[in-house]
């Protein structure tokens, strides 16, 4: 009985234990009984079954692990540094980066990925929403899909998030604390999950102050759009604070006031932002903005891969996590 394609289900089966303790038996490190163990081993070697690693000192870079990044906007300032965590994470692992870029409102499909390509890659990580077509064939091809910074009601993807409506309910807190009647509201793209996760905490927040007014406009995500959206919003003298829903509109945003109000910087009114890119503790900003946790998401992604690798029905989980307020001085 000897297979040259065996899986680990097939060691389990042959051996008589559980798909987990074969994954254990081939893990550095993991508890296992020698009694277990020589099974394993003893099976492994009769069905000539080879375990899927890929090590950091690898000598051959055609061993390492390929790993699809999907990502949109890539223009905007976030994504290079969510870039940089991801690189960095899955470089530690042994897994190499193959980035993709999607443009505005596409949908992730097979025509985005060379043939060539997908057939070398073990995971893929994308901000970008999926067909069913393309989660199906990459099931066939068991290749993992992690869905990144999004939560999408596709049962066999894992995601790993920040918590967005968490953090503009924080935001909001903040104009509530500090008693602020009239605000302003700059969001990004319409059918954008983050923009709206993150507007929704904001609005269903203020929705407890009753005398409370809110403004909104729309920013998408970019420099020039928070820019116009303040010049709209402003035309309220009344305005004392506003939210915009990423950093990059936030810029836009105070550039406007700067340069075109004698409106004074948080004295008369706040501003907030979302992401805490590296420019927002520039001291020309200095933005008081949530944090995404940038890093500990990166890490837990390529756990996500790791687990995977070493048992492939290890079932899709889902990462929730909450991000902090960074006060500048842009709030009071």
């Amino acid at each position: 009985m000897m297979n040259k394609n065996a899986t680990s289900q097939d060691v389990a089966k042959l051996a008589g234990v559980s798909q987990s303790a074969v994954s254990r038996c081939f893990t550095k490190g993991a508890s296992i009984s020698s009694r277990t163990k020589l099974r394993v081993l003893e099976a492994a070697k009769k069905l000539k079954y080879k375990p899927q690693t890929f090590l950091q000192d690898s000598q051959n870079i055609e061993d390492s692990g390929l790993v699809g990044v999907i990502l949109p906007y890539i223009t905007n300032r976030f994504y290079p540094e969510v870039l940089t965590e991801l690189h960095e994470a899955l470089r530690l692992s042994g897994f190499r980066i193959l980035l993709i870029t999607t443009d505005d409102g596409e949908e992730l499909d097979d025509k985005l990925i060379q043939p060539y390509l997908k057939e070398r890659l073990v995971a893929i990580i994308s901000a970008t929403k999926p067909t069913d077509q393309f989660v199906e064939n990459c099931l066939n091809k068991k290749i993992q899909i992690i869905a990144y910074n999004r939560a999408w009601d596709i049962p066999t993807i894992s995601s790993v998030a920040c918590n967005h409506r968490f953090g503009g309910e924080l935001i909001a807190d903040q104009i509530i604390k500090n008693n602020h009647q009239e605000v302003g509201l700059i969001e990004g793209p319409t059918g954008s999950y983050v923009s709206n996760e993150r507007c929704k905490g904001f609005k269903n927040k203020l929705k407890k102050s009753k005398k409370l007014k809110l403004y909104s406009q729309k920013g998408n995500f970019t420099y020039e759009g928070g820019y116009a959206a303040t010049a709209k919003i402003l035309t309220n003298k009344k305005i004392s604070a506003i939210f915009c829903a990423d950093d990059t509109m936030a810029f836009g945003c105070l550039d406007y006031i700067k340069k075109n109000t004698k409106i004074e910087i948080p004295k008369d009114i706040e501003i907030f932002g979302y992401d805490d890119i590296s420019m927002a503790n520039w001291s020309s900003y200095n933005l008081s903005t949530v944090k995404q946790p940038l890093r500990q998401m990166s890490k837990l992604v390529t756990q996500l891969i790791n687990d995977n690798i070493k048992d492939p029905d290890y079932e899709a989980v889902s990462h929730l996590i909450q991000g902090t307020l960074i006060k500048r001085k842009t709030s009071r």
